[in-house]
């Protein structure tokens, strides 16, 4: 199995079932880590680019660590998988694999943020309340 068959990229980026589980079916919960996530998703991508570019290796096994964390926190396979690959290959001598795994991980990080939306929906749909207690007309 290659790097790319690791996670299926036809699947949705979260599973919104589990991380609903996970937050007691409170979608006030959910949606307020999802939108803690999107916003450590989008820095984190941003410093492992940095650091990569600076060829820090300790800082990028660091900052995937935590985005490791919080991405199986919050069912999201494809972005947990790639940072658990980018927090060992930073521990790697050769950093041609693990510029390839952040390109991977851009694309799953994208895939994911342009999801979010579609997240809140669904699980707003699922049980009948808007995350962060946002209705009609609020």
């Amino acid at each position: 199995m290659n790097n790319t068959d690791k996670y299926d990229v036809t699947a949705a980026p979260l599973d919104t079932q589990e991380l609903l589980q996970r937050c007691m079916k409170s979608v006030a919960i959910a949606g307020s880590l999802l939108e803690k996530f999107e916003t450590q998703l989008r820095a984190d991508l941003v410093t492992i680019g940095r650091q990569l570019a600076a060829g820090d290796t300790g800082e990028i096994a660091r900052t995937a660590h935590g985005l490791k964390g919080a991405a199986g926190a919050l069912a999201a396979a494809g972005v947990r998988e790639c940072a658990a690959r980018i927090e060992l290959l930073a521990r790697e001598p050769n950093l041609a694999p693990l510029a390839e795994e952040f390109d991977r991980l851009r694309a799953e990080t994208e895939r994911c943020l342009a999801y979010i939306p579609k997240a809140r929906a669904v699980l707003a749909a699922d049980t009948g309340v808007a995350p962060f207690g946002k209705g009609p007309g609020q």
